[in-house]
């Protein structure tokens, strides 16, 4: 036991219930001394404790003076730096067809775009399969697509 002994009725502790630390007062020692009748200074709630439950040494709460509290003054006006948004895997193959100006299968693009730091691997197991898959839906789908084919079997250019 944690100090049981110390516990005494009007004294004010802190005990472990759950995760939280909840201060009771201590209303009455039940018969046995193996658990205490306790009424919760926040809530006002009251509810028997067993001694084992004491996880937290007793501890004695004096008032704290309460002290005027000074107007919290406006705080100023800092925008932090924006974190660099990293590119998905079509924007970085685009950047790159746009900076290489050549035609490219997706296994150069996606080797280009790791090397140059515009895109970091996932746990994706085959992304040059999926950046292949996903340029020939944009071409389908979009009006406007970034990508066109090559005239060179396999690669792409970029449309601009």
């Amino acid at each position: 036991m944690n100090g049981t002994s110390e516990i005494k009725v009007g004294s004010k502790v802190i005990l472990k219930v759950g995760r939280n630390a909840v201060e009771v007062e201590i209303l009455k020692a039940m018969a046995d001394g193996d658990a205490y009748w306790v009424k919760s200074i926040a809530s006002g709630k009251e509810f028997m404790m067993p001694s084992a439950r004491i996880k937290v040494p007793t501890v004695s709460i004096e008032p704290v003076e309460e002290q005027e509290e000074a107007p919290n003054p406006a705080p100023e006006c800092t925008t932090a730096p924006k974190k660099e948004k990293k590119l998905s895997l079509m924007d970085a193959a685009v950047e790159v067809l746009k900076q290489s100006g050549e035609p490219m299968n997706t296994r150069e693009m996606v080797k280009a775009a790791t090397d140059s730091g515009l895109w970091i691997p996932t746990d994706c197991k085959t992304p040059e399969q999926t950046l292949y898959g996903s340029i020939f839906r944009e071409m389908k789908i979009k009006e406007n697509p970034r990508f066109v084919k090559s005239s060179v079997k396999g690669k792409f250019e970029y449309a601009g």
